[in-house]
């Protein structure tokens, strides 16, 4: 049997009336923001990138991965470091992504 949560309303005022309001149960749907079901992430192709890779090494991987296009690169490793779980992939990937902007934005205006 699935846990029950007691949701507790607030009385409050309309138009100068009391509005009474009753609490009630709901099933619990686990940790907030957390959902169980189908992943929504499709990363398309796959980067090839690991956390523990040298700097140069991830960089070099992930851009060819994504035929030496710097926004797409920058995409992808943006999207990994928005959906992982994992402290340091998160960290790396938001480095190199900031890296690849920054690249696209400086190519860009040549």
């Amino acid at each position: 049997m699935k846990r029950m949560l007691r949701i507790l309303t607030k009385t409050y005022k309309r138009n100068g009336k009391t509005i009474h309001r009753k609490s009630y149960l709901t099933p619990d749907k686990g940790k907030p923001g957390r959902y169980k079901g189908e992943k929504w992430y499709n990363p398309g192709e796959p980067l090839g990138w690991e956390a523990d890779m040298s700097v140069k090494e991830r960089r070099e991987i992930a851009l060819e991965s994504r035929d030496y296009d710097l926004l797409a690169t920058a995409r992808a490793l943006q999207a990994l470091a928005n959906v992982t779980t994992s402290k340091s992939t998160k960290q790396e990937a938001r480095s190199d992504a900031d890296h690849f902007f920054t690249l696209h934005r400086r190519y860009k205006e040549v």
